[in-house]
């Protein structure tokens, strides 16, 4: 299929903002992950879906078995590696996710961005299939509050597992929202100015607070699911960023 051709036909329905990704020529047939994809991240899934469909019928292509997401495009390796530092953004072969039962744009997801180690956040990367989910990592600082971030099957939504007693949290709806919302965290981390001396005077408190809160409404405007009703015992990033301070 002609990369020219499917450009001309997104460009015809007027979508912005939209970054195009590699074509593939792979014949009548193709997977998701070697299309040209199109990540429009303030866009509807109904108004992605009819994109797509638009680009297929004009190239007499059908797509195989693969649900079409509405995902944000994951930050480049290299934009990750700027905040978090040199050895510190641990990427997955593609023989490490090979067979998990996921979505290929979250396994190219993790192949291509990688996933972060954030101070408190996430101790350790490793990816490896459990029974009833996929490892991605996990923090385990304080041994009795262990906790791993699994990916589950098929939705690759991102649990917080505590595997002591077995109990769950939400973190993000899918790997792509989780590895956004880790780099909008960690770039934070990194330039803000007051967060390492919150504690000076009240001002100070004040401010890092602000930050904490517009910093939770970024990851909420990205992936509503993932602050839900904000409730602590149920949602990762409410009881994380709301608790930072204290």
């Amino acid at each position: 299929m002609s990369g020219r051709g499917e450009r001309a036909t997104v460009a015809a329905v007027d979508v912005q903002r939209c970054q195009v990704g590699a074509v593939a020529d792979s014949g009548p047939q193709v997977l998701l992950s070697d299309l040209d994809r199109v990540y429009c991240t303030d866009l509807s899934a109904d108004t992605v879906s009819a994109v797509t469909d638009s680009v297929l019928k004009s190239s007499g292509t059908t797509l195989i078995g693969v649900p079409v997401e509405d995902l944000p495009v994951p930050p480049a390796f290299e934009a990750v590696t700027a905040w978090a530092g040199a050895g510190r953004v641990v990427r997955a072969a593609v023989l490490d996710v090979a067979t998990w039962r996921l979505p290929e744009l979250q396994k190219a997801a993790l192949v291509s961005s990688g996933v972060p180690l954030i101070d408190d956040l996430v101790g350790a990367v490793s990816f490896h299939a459990e029974p009833t989910m996929y490892q991605l990592a996990f923090d385990d600082d304080v041994p009795d509050l262990a906790y791993v971030y699994g990916a589950a099957p098929g939705t690759g939504e991102v649990l917080q597992v505590w595997p002591l007693n077995g109990s769950t949290r939400i973190v993000n709806s899918t790997i792509n929202h989780w590895l956004c919302s880790l780099h909008l965290v960690g770039s934070w981390l990194t330039s803000s100015t007051v967060i390492g001396r919150w504690d000076d005077d009240g001002q100070a408190e004040e401010e890092a607070l602000a930050e904490l809160a517009d910093l939770l409404e970024r990851i909420r405007a990205l992936d509503p699911p993932a602050f839900g009703d904000g409730d602590h015992r149920t949602h990762f990033w409410p009881a994380v960023l709301d608790r930072w301070l204290y």
